[in-house]
């Protein structure tokens, strides 16, 4: 069976402006990604930053809040959606009470994330 294979050239003039358009489109469906988070358990917040945002100065792509969220089916959804997205990718998931500790301690890693650019999916602390 015969395959036909890809390059891309990343010297080519319109590169970053195709990389935006690709990425932008990959994460495709935003409402199929809000609900597959949806379903890891009780999140109460989902963030996305870096390359869901086009921002290679983002600590992490993705925050992660919430209770009840069971590994192996958060890994199992990182494996999807980095096949998705085609990278490797940094996230957090931590509880509600790990993460309200955190803000109140003023957590620089916590800040940075919610200070720079980013989209919040799902926001149910009001923050």
């Amino acid at each position: 069976m015969k395959k036909q294979v890809y390059f891309i050239n990343k010297e080519f003039a319109l590169f970053p402006e195709l990389r935006m358009l690709i990425l932008k489109a990959v994460p495709a469906n935003r409402f199929v990604l809000a609900k597959r988070i949806g379903a890891l358990g009780r999140v109460k917040l989902a963030v996305l930053a870096g390359v869901f945002i086009n921002s290679d100065t983002s600590r992490a792509d993705l925050l992660i809040v919430g209770d009840g969220i069971k590994k192996g089916r958060l890994n199992s959804f990182m494996a999807w959606l980095e096949s998705e997205i085609g990278k490797e990718l940094n996230y957090v998931a931590l509880t509600t009470d790990e993460f309200k500790y955190r803000m109140d301690m003023y957590d620089r890693f916590l800040r940075d994330i919610l200070e720079d650019p980013h989209e919040k999916m799902i926001n149910k602390l009001g923050i």
